[in-house]
């Protein structure tokens, strides 16, 4: 089989593709012919050299979908997606690779609805959200969410969350084009930031009362931008910084309006959290209110140009790199 291997950390990386045996089955595992995998933040994080942890020569990326071959909880030839968390791509070998072979209750089981591309990029984005919804956020029906980054894959399943757990969403987008794409999708709200400022647009959609929550897959100077628009008490859940990880607020909002600004991390999930989180996705998903929204489609060998892709900044929802030709 190929796997796409990551030998030396840095800018530029190393990577380059390999054979290697398939591997062998264990008790408690599932082996996978994985169709797709995703190019995500995480990845360019690693390959970049941001993890002193992980490991060389390693396969990136810790999400990806393909069809079970042999398990014993589900069927030969059941599509799955695979949910890698905090340690698959990071100090373990990853999904960019035709066969894995990883422990059952990894897998999410896809909704006839979902090709398998849109699958590749299902587990880590939709668990995220739905847990800095529901866990960090404790969002109830009813209440005003802010998205930002909301063109992204993260974003989108964000947006997608909020919605199908009864919030009204205002979605943000950096641009013209992004925020266009949005109102295709059929959201109603929109803030386009290069010609719309946020705070007081909030404020005009909201009759002046601000969001309860805002999630933010941006960081940098942004999040200052989302504290000021929340109504008192409400509060930011700060879940990326592609945008910076420096930020900066005024100190009397935050005291006088008793807001929060709360952070979500992965990696800091039990399992009975994750558990929890993947069956409530499989559930949302096979009723139709979670689809990912697929940017573009790289093959295994154009695996540079997909890397190159994420880092422009420039992609409305999931890279997905393809590991098989059929």
């Amino acid at each position: 089989m190929k796997a796409l291997v990551t030998t030396r950390f840095g800018s530029p990386a190393g990577m380059e593709i390999v054979e290697r045996d398939i591997p062998e089955m264990h008790p408690g595992y599932a082996l996978i012919r994985m169709h797709a995998a995703t190019i995500n933040p995480l990845s360019s994080y690693v390959r970049r050299g941001d993890f002193s942890a992980a490991p060389l020569p390693l396969v990136l990326s810790n999400d990806g979908a393909g069809t079970v071959v042999q398990g014993t909880r589900l069927a030969a030839g059941t599509r799955v997606a695979v949910y890698g968390g905090g340690d698959l791509g990071i100090s373990k070998d990853g999904l960019q690779q035709q066969w894995v072979l990883v422990e059952e209750e990894r897998l999410i089981v896809l909704p006839d609805s979902l090709t398998l591309e849109q699958g590749a990029a299902l587990p880590i984005n939709y668990v995220t959200a739905y847990q800095a919804i529901t866990r960090v956020g404790r969002l109830m029906p009813g209440q005003t969410a802010l998205v930002s980054g909301a063109a992204g894959a993260l974003g989108h399943a964000l947006v997608q969350t909020t919605s199908a757990l009864g919030a009204r969403v205002i979605a943000v987008a950096s641009g013209a084009e992004k925020a266009a794409h949005l109102r295709q999708l059929g959201r109603a709200s929109v803030i386009d930031l290069s010609a719309q400022d946020l705070p007081s647009t909030i404020m005009a959609l909201t009759d002046g009362q601000g969001v309860d929550l805002a999630f933010d897959a941006v960081g940098g100077d942004l999040l200052g931008e989302l504290l000021r628009s929340l109504k008192p008490r409400g509060a930011v859940v700060s879940i990326g910084f592609a945008g910076g990880v420096r930020a900066s607020f005024d100190v009397v909002d935050l005291v006088v309006h008793e807001k929060r600004v709360l952070g979500y991390d992965a990696h800091l999930e039990t399992d009975v959290d994750v558990q929890t989180a993947k069956a409530a996705v499989q559930r949302l998903a096979e009723a139709g209110h979670l689809c990912p929204v697929i940017d573009s489609v790289f093959q295994l060998e154009d695996f540079e140009a997909g890397y190159q892709r994420l880092a422009s900044r420039k992609a409305i929802g999931a890279i997905v790199l393809r590991l098989q030709d059929a």
